[in-house]
């Protein structure tokens, strides 16, 4: 049965570039523009096997999503059981913004341009991580 990915990106040509390299790779992919609609997937039992959260998005923010997923029990971050691993893809360059990101737990960091390699490997590496 083929992995499931949650994109919370509010860059359409992203999602759909994006959408094209997991599905070529086996995965299936779900796409929302925002923190908002990614909460509400989690609401209703929605849980896939990894999300990618953007950071910058308007409404809720990638990190807000991320602390009200975390708040709600929505997800359990880190290497605890029933993990949802979580790869943090952001543009922006602080070296604040990495800190505040790594206080969270998150899996994966991964700065905006990416290959679609590395982020294929990243994903395997944390799938198969959470699984095994």
């Amino acid at each position: 049965m083929a992995k499931e990915i949650l994109v919370v990106d509010d860059d359409p040509d992203y999602c759909q570039l994006t959408r094209v390299r997991l599905e070529k790779s086996g995965f299936k992919v779900t796409i929302v523009p925002n923190g908002a609609q990614a909460l509400a997937l989690f609401e209703n039992e929605y849980r896939p096997d990894l999300v990618i959260l953007d950071v910058e998005m308007p409404g809720m923010n990638g990190l807000t999503t991320l602390l009200n997923l975390k708040v709600k029990k929505m997800v359990t971050l880190g290497n605890r059981p029933q993990a949802i691993p979580v790869i943090v893809a952001t543009g922006l360059q602080s070296e604040k913004l990495r800190e505040i990101i790594s206080e969270h737990d998150v899996n994966a960091f991964l700065k905006k341009p990416y290959s679609a390699e590395e982020l294929i490997n990243k994903i395997k590496e944390l799938i198969e991580k959470e699984s095994g």
